[in-house]
């Protein structure tokens, strides 16, 4: 008897489809899910600007705030990310630590001349989306993945199951980020009003690695043909995103303590561009071995839906209370098909994945609140002290996702023209993470940690 094979498993039918990756409504939601924003001062006040944005982040939370800066200022902000995932697969767990450090933002806020009143000019180059993780886990499974295989054997043809009493693992990384290159300007109106608006170019990048092996660990399958040993998947992408943002803001003074600010990201669509590789291989117990590669490329559009940021500020001698709100419908996200024959197959799937985000995503609202506290040491020094929490639900309603960041931060100046801000992120999650590899999946358990520096060099106004 001879075996003659060619590896085309049938669970296997477009890559990465299985695992929310390429054109799926889980990816295109995926774009800006964990969007976050920048700067140290505003995320250690748990990213409750709206009403304030009177730093250079401003260009990002409100660029009315910008009118507002008492000095222009030069800055460069890092950070160092720890993250750590605890997966729970059958009766196994196991932790996966992942330590990033980069470079997240730099720019410059410069006052302009006027008559009256006053006028920012911002420029910066800024991370407002990191697509970091880490997750792997491994364990016999009972459990059918209907894992199967046609082989032929002496001109017939047959497939055979490799699907369940088998050991199964999988690890899953991805990284990179989402940025802006932003041009914004803040105008005060009246000594009570200011608006702004600013206008970011959006790209990003995200490498993304999926890979999962199964194997006969207990010699359940030991019979030829079906004398499986191992069946080995590796999965890449590569995706970049282009786009233009537009974004205005308002604030206004109700009391000479009160504030409230308005901030509305109009919608646009974001490009996205993905090249794809999948490896294959089975190996049988006699050390007969199969291997396969695709490769592929995709370009397409998705539509982001409107933000809007409303919020508030309460300020009193040294300390300043503040509070915001961002509105996002995630429902709203849409796969561009307008380019497309109605009558094509890829028009039909977008319209499908449309149809999904619709019916399974929803509106949601960001809550933020933070605080600022200056302790005064003497009347040339004082430390700004910063706390602040945000709770960002799932955008499918799964509460289990809903996410918590608690935030703490300080503002100390080291020297007579320079400030270093700080901030501490802690970000805790749950979810259920399954594909057709691994029947209900694993329990994921998140922890992000994440700490900003920024030094920003003052001048002062003309």
């Amino acid at each position: 008897m001879r075996r003659k094979f060619t590896l085309r498993s049938i669970i296997i039918s477009s890559l990465f489809l299985s695992n929310g990756q390429t054109q799926t409504a889980s990816e295109a939601i995926h774009i800006l899910e964990n969007e976050i924003g920048y700067g140290a001062r505003s995320l250690g006040m748990g990213g409750a600007f709206t009403a304030l944005g009177n730093d250079p982040s401003g260009m990002y939370w409100n660029p009315a705030g910008l009118a507002d800066m008492a000095n222009g200022a030069i800055y460069f902000e890092g950070q160092s990310l720890n993250y750590h995932n605890k997966t729970s697969y059958i009766n196994e767990s196991k932790v996966n630590p992942l330590h990033v450090g980069s470079f997240n933002a730099m720019g410059m806020a410069l006052p302009l001349p006027t008559i009256r009143g006053s006028m920012v000019l911002g420029v910066g180059f800024n991370r407002i989306v990191h697509y970091n993780g880490l997750m792997s886990f491994s364990g016999f499974s009972n459990e059918d993945n209907q894992l199967n295989f046609p082989i032929e054997v002496d001109g017939k043809e047959q497939f055979y199951d490799f699907s369940k009493y088998v050991l199964r693992s999988e690890e899953i990384y991805s990284g990179g980020a989402m940025e802006q290159f932003t041009l914004s300007f803040g105008i005060a109106l009246s000594p009570t009003f200011a608006g702004g608006l600013s206008v970011s170019r959006v790209s990003g990048r995200e490498e993304y690695s999926f890979e999962f092996i199964q194997e006969d660990s207990k010699q359940n399958y030991s019979e030829f043909p079906a004398d499986f040993d191992q069946y080995l998947l590796g999965q890449k992408l590569i995706a970049t995103t282009t786009g233009w943002n537009i974004r205005g803001g308002v604030k206004g003074a109700v009391t000479d303590w009160f504030r409230l600010g308005l901030s509305i990201s109009l919608p646009y669509h974001i490009r996205v561009e993905e090249e794809h590789s999948s490896d294959e291989s089975l190996i049988f117990d006699d050390g007969f071995k199969n291997d396969t590669t695709l490769t592929g490329y995709y370009d397409y559009k998705v539509r982001m839906p409107f933000v809007i940021d409303f919020g508030g500020v309460l300020t009193i001698p040294k300390l300043t209370l503040a509070y915001s709100f961002r509105f996002r419908n995630w429902s709203g996200t849409k796969f561009v098909t307008d380019n497309y024959d109605r009558e094509s197959d890829y028009y039909k799937m977008l319209s499908e994945e449309n149809l999904t985000i619709a019916s399974q995503y929803r509106q949601v609202y960001q809550a933020r609140a933070g605080l600022e506290y200056l302790m005064e040491f003497n009347e040339n020094f004082g430390i700004s002290l910063r706390s602040g929490v945000a709770i960002f639900p799932a955008p499918d309603g799964d509460r289990h996702g809903d996410r918590t960041i608690i935030s703490a931060g300080l503002g100390i100046p080291i020297g007579e023209n320079m400030m270093m801000d700080a901030a501490f992120l802690s970000t805790s999650w749950s979810k259920q993470s399954s594909d057709v590899y691994t029947p209900y999946g694993a329990m994921e358990d998140v922890l992000s940690n994440r700490i900003l520096v920024n030094v920003s060099y003052l001048f002062s106004r003309n």
